[in-house]
């Protein structure tokens, strides 16, 4: 287990920098398997294109990791996010955990959290009906 990685990997998003990807050949494996509720990416150079498009329309944003368990190749990280976007212009907060595996570097990270919390709430329109769903369901 490379616990130097996993520092790194929590450098890089706390304050999120998708403008300085050199790091990301050294905490990511050029195979790469990227997963989350919305996508699945393989390989680094299609990662960067991923974090590029994340950029373009990021006006600032971070990852506060508020847990970690590391057992033998897989590490845990809890986390909350907090975006500032340009479209739709508004701050976004999410929290989920990542799990990574590792060998000599990150070999595969998958991603939990809730889509509709991230993304599906903040669409116009949708967002609305998602919001008022949730708040019926929590009252029962």
């Amino acid at each position: 287990m490379n616990i130097h990685v996993v520092e790194k990997f929590k450098q890089y998003f706390s304050p999120i920098d998708f403008k300085n990807q050199s790091i990301l050949n050294e905490i990511y494996s050029d195979h790469i398997v990227f997963k989350d509720p919305i996508h699945e990416i393989h390989g680094i150079e299609n990662l960067k294109e991923y974090f590029n498009k994340l950029n373009d329309n990021l006006i600032e944003g971070s990852f506060r990791f508020t847990e970690e368990s590391i057992v033998d190749n897989k590490a845990y990280l809890s986390w909350e996010m907090d975006l500032k976007l340009k479209r739709p212009k508004k701050n976004v907060k999410a929290s989920g955990i990542s799990v990574l595996i590792m060998e000599d570097k990150i070999i595969s990270q998958r991603d939990y959290f809730d889509a509709g919390e991230l993304f599906y709430e903040n669409i116009p329109l949708l967002g609305g009906i998602i919001r008022s769903i949730k708040k019926k369901l929590s009252k029962r």
